[in-house]
């Protein structure tokens, strides 16, 4: 079978707990030397544990008793079955993926079969049920405390998180409170009560979802767009105990799909890096082994060869005047940014020989964005330069941005560029995982940039597109994720997925309207590797508000 596309999953990331890597499970064990204390008393924990690649298990019997929850082996399944009042943890050995009230979600830690004998991780266990989790270096002391008054811990979406898909499934691990069938037990009683969940709406018991069993909790039918999840432990008469315990989350939710699968014979073999479109919505995109220029309808996907570039191509922009250009960082000539007129792209397939050469001595161009004089603007990478070309090909400036890679494994400082509704330029630092910007002075002269945002979302910063309300769209091509960032500096995740899904290293993106679409560059790297999996080189489309 050539392309295998998984059901997209929604993610659960608690306290650095729960990741979205896989792992492969050939790990070290050895003996623990730390010191385990709960609740401030040393624990027995301390002499039956191990160090799984320097994560801490313990035999299960010993952990469940420390923690007091109930466990129960099944040694033919090889799956442990966890209980804390109506709450329930379901391991698998060896498994990336564990359930919580039913509610999936994955794991760096999974049960592990030492010996012969089941072994727990003491963090997950201990912060699923609501525990907090310390370590001091020094002593080597991992410290668990286990909670006296009321609260929970929600699974199945977190704050800036995205959906994938219209269904959530949520569920509340709660500790010091008691879930009680609210019709059975109408009287007010310290304690004991249930769970409200709210979406969308406003925060009411008559519009409250009610939850009193452990069980999980479905949302569906939900629209593309940004949502918020209020979570409440109230009493057995409906009111918010006392002092209050509420989480609220916000997440975005966007329907994900592919335009236009450029090599449908394959899942790997073509590097499609730039996208970008004309004023009538078609798109263009290079293919930079092949060297062949595509065009797509952003309203069906169909797809037109349009011919054979000389050399490579990477970022791509149109000028106003419907001019398209196309940024080639290397080469004898340092690199070079290659334009073919409006004109030209009126009909079907041309000759490569209309495609000229604007300018030269452009080294690691790729991002590419115009000011409001018709100055190109192109990033020069790992070099941290970005060069100004002039509006008849002549390179007027080169500036060094002074950004500085902080990875030497990824050392691309000036990436994505465009310009924002306050005409100051922003700049994607792949490195470093965070967006820059600067003013530009009168005499067209660069000021000193300042950090706009960094935040761990951010990863792989590439190629960069403002919305026209101002929101940035960033494409994090090592995480396999679109996010956005709102004009006060607010980053939420718009969609991601693992290396299976339907956008695999996206390298950059262009907006319509309330439509994203997305360069799947498909590198074999971060969450995207192993790269063979999914869709290949192609179009993602990524609705984020619904049509009316």
């Amino acid at each position: 079978m050539r392309k295998n596309l998984r059901v997209l999953s929604i993610t659960a990331t608690i306290c650095g707990l729960l990741t979205m890597a896989s792992t492969a499970w050939g790990a070290d064990v050895v003996k623990s030397d730390m010191k385990v204390n709960v609740n401030g008393k040393p624990s027995d924990l301390a002499s039956v544990s191990q160090l799984v690649d320097s994560s801490l298990y313990a035999p299960y019997e010993s952990v469940a008793k420390s923690l007091n929850v109930e466990a129960k082996w099944d040694a033919g399944t090889r799956t442990m079955i966890l209980k804390k009042d109506v709450n329930v943890m379901e391991l698998a050995a060896d498994a990336a993926e564990v359930k919580l009230n039913g509610v999936k979600v994955t794991t760096a830690t999974p049960l592990q079969v030492l010996s012969g004998k089941p072994f727990l991780p003491v963090r997950l266990v201990s912060e699923v049920f609501g525990n907090t989790i310390g370590y001091e270096d020094k002593s080597r002391t991992v410290s668990v405390s286990i909670p006296d008054k009321p609260g929970f811990r929600l699974f199945g979406i977190g704050d800036r998180q995205a959906l994938a898909g219209s269904e959530l499934s949520v569920t509340a691990i709660t500790y010091n409170h008691l879930l009680k069938d609210f019709a059975q037990n109408k009287d007010p009683k310290a304690g004991e009560g249930h769970v409200h969940l709210w979406l969308d709406t406003e925060t009411t018991p008559q519009a409250a979802v009610k939850s009193f069993k452990g069980e999980s909790v479905v949302f569906k039918d939900i629209p593309p767009g940004e949502h918020t999840l209020t979570v409440q432990l109230v009493g057995n008469d409906h009111k918010p105990i006392q002092p209050e315990v509420k989480q609220v989350v916000k997440f975005q939710s966007a329907k994900v799909s592919i335009l236009a699968d450029l090599d449908p014979e394959k899942a790997t073999g073509m590097r499609i890096e730039g996208v970008t479109g004309d004023a009538k919505g078609q798109l263009y995109t290079v293919d930079s082994d092949s060297r062949k220029l595509f065009r797509i309808s952003s309203q069906n996907g169909k797809v037109e060869e349009l011919t054979v570039l000389s050399r490579a191509a990477t970022g791509m922009v149109f000028d106003k005047a419907g001019n398209l250009y196309m940024a080639s960082g290397s080469g004898t000539d340092g690199g070079a940014i290659l334009r073919v007129l409006a004109k030209d792209l009126e009909g079907g397939s041309f000759d490569a020989s209309v495609v000229e050469t604007f300018v030269t001595g452009v080294t690691g161009a790729n991002g590419m964005t115009f000011d409001e004089k018709g100055n190109l603007y192109v990033s020069g990478g790992a070099n941290g330069n970005v060069y100004i070309v002039s509006p008849e090909g002549s390179l007027i400036n080169t500036w060094g941005s002074g950004l500085v890679a902080e990875r030497t494994d990824q050392r691309i400082t000036v990436n994505g560029l465009a310009f924002g509704q306050d005409r100051k330029l922003y700049i994607a630092n792949t490195s470093s995982g965070e967006i820059s910007r600067v003013a530009l002075n009168a005499d067209g002269s660069f000021g000193k940039p300042e950090l706009f945002v960094r935040d761990a979302l951010l990863y792989g910063a590439d190629g960069i597109a403002f919305g026209t309300d101002g929101t940035l769209y960033v494409c994090a091509n090592e995480r396999n994720a679109i996010v956005k960032v709102t004009p006060d500096g607010k980053v939420m995740e718009v969609a991601s997925n693992g290396n299976a899904g339907l956008l695999e290293f996206p390298a950059s993106v262009h907006v319509i309207g309330d439509t994203l679409y997305i360069s799947n560059f498909d590198v074999q790297r971060g969450v995207n590797n192993p790269n063979t999996p999914g869709i290949g080189a192609s179009i993602a489309q990524v609705v984020l508000k619904e049509k009316k």
